[in-house]
């Protein structure tokens, strides 16, 4: 409204957006998508971009009947004229999730879940801006300008006045300074090279990484509390009542909105959430580390810091140290590591240990006496095959029925199944022809069974993860590493070597996807502008948008984490749309009889304000996302909120300067190699003549 000055007119370009999601959620019903965390992202996003092509199309249609045309002559030719553009403009950002099928892991999982609401959603906003937007423009138009006169009230005025205090003021002077830079385009050029060069080194310098979840960001902190067997329920619970007391008077120090404990016999934990927004400057792993140099200490005790996962291959960061141990015997391997776990626990600048979410669950046992069963010559197998047809029983061959094959098992009923006393008494052959009882040459117990085996390079493996402190963990770090390079492993068991990290194969595969995107993107505009040449200008906005991207990380001292790459992907799509629009202005007006630069000048003028429009409405989408951070699910949507705004930001910049100096360039650059071409073309084709042999008349 505060660009268009018309309330109906206004009212018209918002009707996309609740249009345009009511048809992306009907086509998500019907194909059987549910409304979840990753697509309702994907909706608030496109809030932002689905307002674009209306914008576009209503401006154009009230610039030209601001111009003189009445309202059906400028609905049909500023429709007309706009109409491929935005289409073409669509298509980048829709296209950007066809190379989807070329990542894989949870690349893949986000891509998905986000390609359907965008694309449907961006598809209907297309259709709305060219057939409902124009209808409800004219409609909405005054009949004829010059005989209603309309009377011009005075917030109308006031709204006049700070746009030409603010953007009018802008627009004035970009036209200054674009006209400066065309007249001066190798300096232009150059000064790209030194931001791209600063940038480069800023990042480098400042230690921008690329991160799996923002660790600043998470919502609270919890510390696992595992007891020694011998300890009673009255003692665990001391030790408890002594932590909370601990916890409570440092409340206000660690920013905390509440605690929680809760403990059985020989274990338990201790939870803490922080206050929204944050009230301590402390880190999420600082406020870890504080509370356990505090909490009480008992011999045996052991305090858990985090969950780790055994199957994926993670980089260690800089708060953690991970080794992997490999072996053939589980149990021998899980005996070693806990006897690591507990020296690697002493060294300093450690102050935790991490642990997968799977608790050992106990199960009963049959333990096999190997000296008994060689003394009466009895095969180990031969007791693990009777002990599985008493309990599984035997199958049979399956009975035929009419044609029906049906399978038959006969084993003990379960009564008789579930009787240890029975299962004992089964009896054994030895080797000198007698019988002994199962429980002659066994005994049971109650052991501990892992719920899963992981196995790497086909050998049973074991994960430990280790929480440094925030003081110094390189020199922490370096003091493990030194200590693991003097311990003696038992026979059998070893050090994995560096596995491969299943995340640098995804941010590959993402890398090679976002070039996937950008050749299509590029073949789209090629045959939009039916040329292979001035698409250049644009494409190369792309990786200088990315300027924005690096800034706003920077400046905020956070991480690129998986998310933010998601919206850099989803960034390429975007940043062309204003180049797009812009560049086949220009082509219109030379085709008109304009000179290039007039033509150019011209074209900035008139995109000047439908290019902000967008510009703020999509930046303007993303600001609740980047200012709430973080969902109580632990999901930060901070990196994908900043990586747009920034991007945007910048890439508006460059549209609008950057743009119009390339396509000189690329524009001489065409003409040039169409000389050369035409030359080629004309050169005449002599026929040649015998070699060595003079033609007489």
């Amino acid at each position: 409204f505060f660009f268009l000055r018309r309330m109906r007119v206004t009212l018209v370009v918002n009707l996309a957006v609740p249009l345009s999601l009511l048809i992306a959620v009907t086509v998500m019903f019907f194909i059987g998508e549910t409304l979840n965390l990753l697509s309702l992202l994907a909706l608030m996003v496109c809030v932002g971009l689905l307002v674009d092509n209306s914008v576009v199309v209503a401006e154009n249609i009230d610039r030209l009947n601001r111009a003189g045309l009445t309202r059906r002559e400028a609905a049909m030719q500023g429709t007309g004229e706009i109409g491929l553009a935005i289409t073409m403009s669509t298509l980048t950002t829709i296209i950007v999730f066809l190379p989807v099928s070329l990542v894989e892991g949870q690349a893949q999982f986000f891509l998905l879940r986000m390609s359907i609401p965008i694309s449907v959603a961006l598809a209907a906003s297309l259709i709305v801006a060219l057939v409902v937007v124009p209808i409800g423009v004219v409609l909405t138009l005054p009949p004829d300008r010059a005989k209603s006169a309309p009377v011009v009230r005075p917030w109308i005025k006031g709204l006049r006045w700070a746009w030409d205090r603010s953007f009018g003021l802008m627009q004035r002077g970009y036209g200054r300074v674009l006209a400066v830079a065309l007249s001066h385009r190798i300096e232009v050029v150059l000064m790209l090279v030194m931001v791209a060069g600063a940038t480069s080194v800023w990042w480098k310098a400042a230690g921008l990484e690329i991160v799996d979840q923002q660790k600043d960001e998470r919502s609270g902190f919890e510390i696992d509390v595992r007891m020694p067997r011998h300890y009673t329920l009255e003692e665990t619970e001391e030790w408890f009542l002594a932590a909370e007391k601990i916890v409570e008077d440092n409340a206000e120090i660690l920013g905390l909105e509440g605690w929680f404990l809760f403990h059985r016999k020989t274990d338990g934990s201790l939870q803490g959430w922080f206050t929204t927004p944050r009230s301590s400057d402390m880190s999420p792993q600082e406020i870890t580390e504080y509370v356990v140099e505090r909490l009480p200490k008992r011999a045996g005790m052991e305090l858990i810091t985090g969950s780790e996962s055994q199957v994926e291959d993670d980089d260690d960061d800089d708060s953690t140290w991970r080794i992997i141990l490999n072996g053939d015997d589980s149990d021998q391997l899980e005996d070693v590591a806990e006897g690591l776990e507990e020296m690697f626990l002493n060294v300093d600048g450690v102050f935790g240990i991490r642990r997968d979410d799977q608790v050992q669950p106990n199960e009963l046992a049959l333990v096999v006496d190997r000296t008994r069963t060689q003394r009466y010559g009895i095969d180990p197998r031969t007791i693990a095959g009777l002990v599985g047809y008493a309990l599984r029983g035997q199958a049979l061959p399956k009975y035929r029925d009419e044609g029906r094959e049906i399978p038959v098992r006969v084993r003990y009923e379960e009564e008789d199944r579930n009787d240890l006393a029975a299962l004992s008494s089964f009896l054994l052959p030895t080797a000198g022809g007698d019988f002994l009882p199962l429980s002659t040459v066994t005994s049971v117990r109650m052991v501990k069974s892992p719920r899963s085996i992981v196995r790497r390079d086909k050998r049973i493996a074991r994960t430990i993860t280790l929480d440094l402190g925030s003081e110094d963990p390189d020199t922490t770090r370096e003091r493990l590493d030194f200590l693991r390079e003097r311990i003696n492993l038992p026979e059998g068991v070893r050090f994995a070597d560096a596995a491969r990290s299943s995340g640098d194969d995804e941010l590959k595969a993402m890398q090679y996807a976002l070039l996937v995107s950008i050749l299509f993107i590029y073949l789209l505009m090629g045959l939009l502008f039916e040329s292979f040449i001035l698409p250049l200008s644009i494409v190369f906005t792309i990786p200088l948008a990315a300027f924005g991207v690096f800034w706003a990380h920077l400046a905020l001292g956070i991480d690129l984490d998986f998310l933010g790459l998601v919206g850099l992907v989803l960034l390429v799509g975007v940043v062309v749309n204003n180049g797009i629009v812009l560049v086949d202005t220009i082509n219109r007006l030379r085709e008109e009889g304009l000179e290039r630069r007039t033509a150019i000048l011209q074209s900035a003028e008139r995109r000047f304000r439908p290019i902000m429009m967008t510009a703020i409405t999509t930046i303007g989408g993303m600001v609740p996302l980047a200012v709430n951070g973080r969902l109580d699910s632990g999901i930060s949507y901070t990196s994908f909120a900043w990586t747009l705004i920034g991007g945007l930001s910048t890439a508006t910049l460059l549209t609008l300067l950057v743009v119009p100096v390339l396509y000189t360039f690329f524009d001489d650059l065409g003409s040039h190699l169409g000389r050369i071409t035409g030359a080629v073309r004309n050169v005449p084709l002599r026929r040649p003549g015998r070699l060595g042999v003079a033609r007489a008349d």
